[in-house]
């Protein structure tokens, strides 16, 4: 679907050569508020035109466009003008043309569906004409806003045809025009088709807005649309063509995948789910894009290998409409550029007006205005340039798959070494340029059009409603958990030489327990043994220490007077943990063993930070931190789901701050992050939705918007992406400040809310690592937290992250060692929990202690550190 905006007195031209006598046009529009009228032509060039659309008839000077309304005259004129000029007989159109509204079967009255009332021949029509094309089916007002326009035409002759949206008789109104054009076999028009339709609910894309009554429309190609109505305008589609579907029959649910967009639906009745469920599988398999056959187990991998071979075989056909069902996706993005050069057009004509007036105090805002969507333009035009060379690069893949140019999909080799190496690799996201990822075998066999069936074991309703079931409200007296009652300050304490680089590259692909997520969809990954090729060399624990990359942020809110200006660097600080993560988009961290432990000492940064595994089963981190101007604590919990093509990331509970001399208590959660495009194209990390820094002493807040890319199109990222806004209020309600920028570059603060005044408060810093994209995107703070310097050399538990053997082998390059003492160490935990379990003991953690739904640092940790009598009751974890 294409989006565009036709002007008052304009009119849109779609162009399509049709290459072959008997093929068929079919169209299908709708507009918003107001209708449009709509005619097809044809161009007496017999030669190929390429597909394009264009505007025309607009008025080159003011004058001449004033004197472009329908003139009055022109109906006395219109029979003898049709007469002299048409080539297309009313008989030749009733056979031809099919029209129809948004119905299961298309109707063959050619004007049921047009208005009524006669009017004179449009501007459009009389000036098409006297440039020499001809009229095939006359330009007529349509009803697009109250209903889907749909029609067809049988081509007797081929050429190049001109689809008319024509709004020339439209004198002030814009027409939001939503249109579809494509090529059909004739037998297409003649055979009945029908379309399933109905109410279903529709999860919205925010944090706890819950579920929405929406109208679906199912088409027989496999588009799936919604609208608020059942006539009202679509606000949106998916192609289940190309997605991963998974059923959840338990909770009536049914979640779509299509890589860069996912659809969370619920059926209102269990009759509903059997018909939906019904419905997508049988379209799927209509267009070749499904097999019934169940997906092989581990254990049936040989006779596994002759059935992917005959899917290849019998999806030829399937696999060119998936890429045109790709395309014809993509375009609905790619719609941006042409609303760029309609705003463009828009400002030249005030240019224009500025100039006959002499307004010349007028013409810098619109020579700014200009200038900025010139860019725009470029920066649209580039991006097409890239998603085009990615198809071309997907129809490459595609032909060296059929001919055998590309290995087996599943060998016997692959089988023994645990499916690590199937997908290729998962490449690093650039701060400014795009990085696409190559596609797979695997990944085009079992991921374009997959059917999945969820177990019912886990409520998908908490996981989508993710933080919900976390208290924000804790108690006053958690501010006042620390190791003691001083103020600590490290600035006196030495530091030590730090690494600049880690031990070894990433040797190992990022690629591929595509196997175990496939059959794992919608489930909690986290809880789930993955290949080690999968991890970067870095943990969970060490992770939620990263977080306090930019503390200085922390240290300059202590410092300030102002309660709204210091609620206004905590916000900052919030939302900087991000910045590292838009180098880093294939790899997951280790996962801790229970009690494990993580400590961080940091003169430079003047903070001390320890951090604990306290829950196995579901996964929960503890976290606390303590520095001269702030103390820092988090106790969360970590999920990660993935939903055919893409990966959902949850970090649910509170994030806690106060700072040093002040009464300020702050708290905050995270929204979720999205990691798209896994399958094909390219891959790119998102921060979606709003999450509020609550300072429960004043009743000041901020509300940080992180906003959804825009932009981009076919297999590829959002040109628009990492835009935050955070806008901060009194107690009262009010709206006092007001932050903008990105998460991955800088944050400016709206000097007395005016958005021309900027004064930045944060830049993020580059990765200041050589080669940062070889050595798994880490940024130096990253490459130094595994680091083991003098401050912890022979000071450590035996619990320490450090020192655990897996990771210090993959950090060091030996991935095949590593992975083994992975499977020992696992396995060995395993083996303590039942230990556990069969003494009816209960596997505790050590410094942190569960207060509600909080866990808290009990503060023995540091003072134990300083005796260095560990706990002897301490067993090895490794």
């Amino acid at each position: 679907m294409e989006v565009v905006q036709v002007q008052p007195r304009d009119s849109y031209l779609h162009n399509i050569y049709v290459p072959t006598k008997g093929t068929v046009i079919r169209w299908s529009f709708t507009t918003k508020k107001n209708n449009i009228a709509f005619g097809l032509f044809r161009r007496k060039e017999k030669e190929p035109l390429p597909n394009s659309s264009e505007i025309v008839f607009r008025a080159q000077q003011q004058l001449q466009k004033r004197q472009m309304s329908i003139p009055s005259d022109l109906g006395a004129n219109r029979n003898n003008s049709q007469e002299s000029t048409s080539t297309v007989g009313d008989d030749d159109i009733e056979s031809n043309y099919v029209h129809s509204s948004n119905q299961s079967i298309h109707s063959q009255n050619t004007s049921s569906h047009h208005s009524n009332r006669p009017r004179s021949k449009s501007v459009a029509t009389i000036k098409l004409k006297d440039s020499g094309m001809e009229e095939i089916i006359p330009i007529q007002h349509a009803q697009s806003s109250d209903q889907k326009v749909e029609g067809t035409f049988v081509v007797d002759e081929p050429g190049n045809y001109v689809l008319v949206f024509d709004n020339t008789f439209s004198r002030n109104t814009p027409k939001k025009l939503t249109y579809s054009v494509a090529l059909g076999n004739p037998e297409d028009v003649k055979v009945p088709v029908n379309e399933v339709s109905g109410w279903l609910l529709k999860k919205k894309r925010k944090r706890m807005q819950g579920w929405a009554k929406r109208w679906f429309t199912l088409s027989p190609t496999g588009v799936l649309s919604y609208s608020t109505s059942q006539n009202s305008v679509t606000r949106g589609s998916i192609q289940i063509l190309v997605s991963t579907i998974s059923y959840n029959p338990n909770l009536r649910q049914i979640n779509i995948d299509s890589g860069t967009m996912l659809y969370h639906l619920k059926t209102l009745t269990e009759a509903d789910y059997d018909l939906w469920q019904s419905a997508l599988t049988e379209t799927r398999r209509k267009n070749g894009e499904f097999d019934d056959s169940p997906i092989p187990q581990d254990e049936h991998n040989k006779s596994s290998i002759s059935v992917a071979a005959s899917k290849r075989h019998s999806s030829r056909y399937g696999d060119n409409k998936k890429i045109r069902a790709e395309i014809e996706q993509g375009l609905e993005t790619s719609s941006l550029h042409q609303q760029n050069t309609l705003f463009l057009a828009k400002i030249i004509e005030e240019l224009e007006q500025v100039l006959i007036s002499n307004d010349l105090q007028s013409i810098q805002p619109l020579m700014e205005k200009l200038d900025h969507q010139k860019l725009q333009m470029v920066a649209d035009a580039n991006e097409q340039i890239s998603q085009w060379k990615n198809v071309q690069n997907y129809f490459a893949t595609s032909g060296l798959r059929r001919s055998g140019s590309i290995s087996p999909i599943i060998s016997n080799a692959q089988q023994a070494q645990g499916d690590d190496t199937i997908h290729e690799d998962y490449e690093h996201l650039h701060r400014s340029s795009s990085v696409y990822s190559r596609m797979s075998g695997y990944s085009d066999q079992f991921f374009d059009a997959e059917d999945i069936v969820l177990s019912g074991g886990e409520d998908e309703d908490d996981v989508i409603e993710a933080g919900s079931s976390i208290d924000d409200e804790s108690s006053d007296e958690d501010s006042e958990q620390s190791s003691g009652t001083e103020v600590l300050d490290l600035t006196s304490m030495s530091d030590c030489a730090r690494r600049t680089k880690l031990p070894s590259p990433a040797v190992a692909d990022a690629g591929s327990a595509l196997s175990v997520f496939r059959k794992n969809v919608g489930k909690d990954l986290s809880t789930i043994a993955m290949p080690i090729s999968m991890n970067e060399p870095l943990n969970m624990l060490q992770k939620a220490c990263e977080e306090l990359e930019y503390c200085e942020l922390l240290e300059k809110a202590s410092t300030l007077t102002d309660a709204m200006e210091r609620l206004m660097y905590v916000t900052a600080f919030s939302i900087s943990s991000y910045a590292s993560s838009q180098y880093r988009t294939g790899r997951k961290p280790f996962n801790p063993m229970m009690t494990e432990t993580y400590e961080n000492i940091r003169p430079d940064k003047g903070f001390r930070f320890i951090s604990e595994k306290v829950s196995h089963n579901p996964l929960v981190i503890a976290a606390h931190a303590e520095a001269k101007g702030f103390k820092y604590w988090q106790s969360t919990q970590i999920k990660s789901k993935f939903w055919g093509k893409s990966m959902e990331f949850m970090t649910e509970g509170t994030f806690h701050v106060t700072l040093t001399g002040h009464d300020d208590h702050y708290t905050f959660f995270k929204p979720s992050s999205w990691m798209k495009n896994m399958i094909a194209g390219e891959k790119y990390l998102e921060h979606s939705g709003e999450c509020k820094v609550v300072n429960k002493t004043t009743g000041d807040y901020a509300v940080i918007t992180f906003k959804e890319g825009s932009g981009g199109g076919l297999f590829g990222a959002p040109t628009k992406r990492n835009d935050v806004i955070a806008t901060l209020y009194d107690a009262n309600d009010k709206k006092v400040r007001r932050v903008v920028g990105k998460w991955s570059e800088s944050l400016a603060e709206e000097v007395g809310l005016d958005k021309k005044k900027l004064s930045v408060i944060w830049n993020a810093r580059p990765p200041g690592i050589k080669d940062h994209d070889k050595y798994f995107g880490f940024t130096k703070f990253a490459t130094e937290l595994n680091e083991l310097t003098e401050l912890e050399r022979d000071k450590l538990p035996i619990t320490d992250t450090r020192l655990r053997p897996d990771q210090q082998l993959y950090e060091k390059g030996n991935v095949d060692e590593a992975d083994e003492e992975k499977l020992r160490i696992e396995q060995q935990q395993r083996d303590k929990r039942k230990e556990f379990e069969s003494q009816g003991k209960e596997w505790l953690p050590r410094w942190f202690s569960r207060e509600g739904e909080e866990w808290l640092y009990s503060g023995q940790y540091w003072p134990t550190r300083e005796t260095g009598q560990w706990p002897k009751d301490q067993f090895p974890l490794w």
